[in-house]
């Protein structure tokens, strides 16, 4: 009995030790600790070594969303870094990582290769397909930028509309408030801006935001042909607004016009 129990013992601890000595984990563990030291050219070493040589292991996605990162956000080589996101979404589908890395390389097609479709076609792909993604906010701002980007209008205010409707306590959403309004003051859909921008004004807690909603208050009214309105909107700006010279020659072309029969 007590023989047995040593086996045992001993199989137990070889176990333990095989589990423990995983180079992978241990070559991860220590590549975050070197980007964590701002050791880049180790960290990535350590990550490219965990994807070629150990493809199977768990850490794999993970360690191809690291580099990919580095690559894109460290070092600006975004076509390593495109290579290192698309072997992790084709070769990893079902892993965690994947939303992460189909966000990362729609942010590279908009901003870098400007080429909103590609973004757009990443973007409503995580939608589709990673339902939870806990960074959907962050995907929504960036899929309002890129049909923006695309001259899509009405698929743009789509976006921003869920957006805010549906994660109103983010910073994504007081981003998207602010682009919602100016793109529909660039569609001269003026009421619609005009609603918008006074809802900014209405939850602005400082002195800027306060400023810039009054002036996109005014240019909305202007739009509409409600002068008197504009007027009353760009008086309110007299002293906060960086230009008052404009201001005021603003204003002045604006009461000339009312004086015109």
């Amino acid at each position: 009995m007590a023989g047995a129990w040593r086996i045992g013992l001993v199989c137990g601890a070889l176990l333990l030790a095989a589990a423990c000595a995983d180079p992978a984990r241990e070559r991860f563990e220590r590549a975050e600790k070197e980007l964590l030291s701002q050791k880049m050219e180790a960290a990535l070493a350590g990550y490219r070594y965990i994807a070629r040589d150990h493809p199977q292991s768990r850490y794999a996605p993970a360690a191809l969303l690291r580099q990919g990162d580095l690559y894109g956000g460290y070092y600006r080589n975004f076509p390593a870094a495109l290579e290192a996101y698309e072997s992790l979404v084709y070769n990893y589908p079902k892993a965690s990582e994947v939303p992460r890395a189909l966000l990362r390389t729609a942010e590279i097609h908009l901003l870098q290769y400007l080429d909103p479709s590609s973004a757009a076609a990443d973007l409503e792909r995580i939608r589709k397909e990673f339902r939870r993604f806990d960074g959907e906010d962050e995907v929504l701002f960036l899929l309002a930028r890129a049909y923006g980007a695309a001259g899509e209008d009405e698929r743009q205010a789509v976006a921003l509309a869920e957006l805010t409707e549906r994660f109103p306590k983010s910073n994504r959403a007081a981003e998207g408030r602010w682009m919602l309004a100016y793109a529909l003051l660039g569609q001269r859909r003026y009421a619609d801006a005009d609603r918008e921008f006074r809802k900014l004004l209405y939850i602005a807690v400082d002195r800027e935001s306060k400023v810039q909603a009054r002036w996109g208050m005014a240019q909305s009214l202007e739009g509409m042909g409600d002068l008197q309105g504009a007027i009353a909107q760009y008086e309110a700006l007299r002293g906060d607004w960086g230009d008052p010279r404009y201001v005021e020659e603003k204003i002045g072309r604006l009461k000339g016009r009312l004086r015109t029969p």
